[in-house]
């Protein structure tokens, strides 16, 4: 039969969930802030959400991919030989700036044992090709730093953002009244906004994802979200594992009152009790963000891209 790639269905889930789990070395669970192994079986599904998110286990992984497959984006599995070996997960949405109206890879995935036979590249391949059928102008991914030459081969060689990650002493910041509003309902106004943070994902990746929720307290959570009409700005606030931390999604009309905007959100993160909030925007934008505030440098990534036109 060979390799093919298709669509997914939710008839992959548990095939998916085989795909990402053949990573784990280890299977554990936190007692007392300490890894205990454990087999796979008796771990809670939280517990193992824990490893690697909600492809660990066919009851989120059947949620994650029902919301895509809802959402009309493109989760897509490589066959070998009749058996599921590998997944993608592309999303299409426009934003302004550099990438355009693209196709972001946001996973891929290819079964441990299964490596080094062009699965993955066949993926991204016809990645490219439902990216070039939706009008896009760019493909794009966040890739590991390993990945980073897979994808070069791939075509994807150019940086479109060189990213700073960036945690803020959230406890630190002090803004006057914001006048918080509702959060926009629909993605077309945030679409005219510039997307500041988390700048690893499209605009409209980061926007999709933080409307789903698993209801796992392992799980990111959404803890606030609002627009600020006077600065033309709209911000999302998810909690993490650590449930005193917390990550900015922010959107503004104007760059040159992103760090206002940023105060406001760092001051409604205090107020609901985080006290490290992470940023992670394109390097020079990151600068001017946090410029006097408390912070600390954690990483560099880097968003690659190819155009199609």
């Amino acid at each position: 039969m060979g390799l093919r790639v298709r669509p997914a269905t939710l008839d992959d889930v548990r095939s998916i969930v085989e795909v990402h789990c053949s990573d784990v070395e280890e299977w554990y669970r936190l007692v007392g802030g300490a890894r205990v192994r454990a087999p796979y079986e008796e771990l809670s599904v939280g517990e193992r959400f824990l490893h690697g998110g909600p492809w660990m286990s066919v009851e989120t992984c059947a949620i994650h991919l029902n919301y895509l497959l809802t959402a009309g984006q493109y989760p897509l599995v490589a066959e070998l030989d009749g058996r599921v070996v590998g997944e993608l997960e592309l999303y299409i949405g426009e934003e302004r700036g550099v990438l355009g109206k693209t196709g972001y890879i946001d996973v891929l995935v290819v079964h441990k044992s299964y490596r080094g036979r062009g699965v993955g590249r066949r993926l991204v391949e016809e990645a490219r090709r439902i990216a070039i059928q939706e009008g896009c102008n760019t493909i794009s991914v966040w890739p590991e730093r390993r990945a980073v030459p897979f994808y070069e081969k791939c075509g994807l060689r150019d940086a479109a953002y060189r990213v700073l990650h960036v945690v803020v002493d959230a406890t630190g910041c002090k803004a006057p009244s914001c006048g918080l509003r509702e959060f926009p309902q629909g993605y077309e106004e945030l679409a005219s906004m510039w997307f500041l943070t988390p700048r690893i994902y499209s605009g409209f990746t980061a926007w999709l994802k933080s409307r789903w929720s698993y209801a796992l307290r392992e799980a990111w959570a959404r803890l606030r979200e609002a627009s600020i009409p006077a600065l033309g700005a709209a911000f999302v606030l998810e909690a993490m594992s650590l449930r005193s931390e917390a990550r900015l999604s922010l959107w503004v009309e104007d760059p040159s009152r992103a760090r206002e905007a940023v105060l406001c959100a760092c001051s409604e993160a205090a107020r609901l009790g985080v006290g490290r909030l992470h940023l992670l925007a394109e390097e020079a934008v990151c600068r001017q963000l946090v410029r006097g505030l408390a912070v600390e440098v954690v990483g560099e990534e880097m968003v690659l891209m190819d155009r199609l036109h």
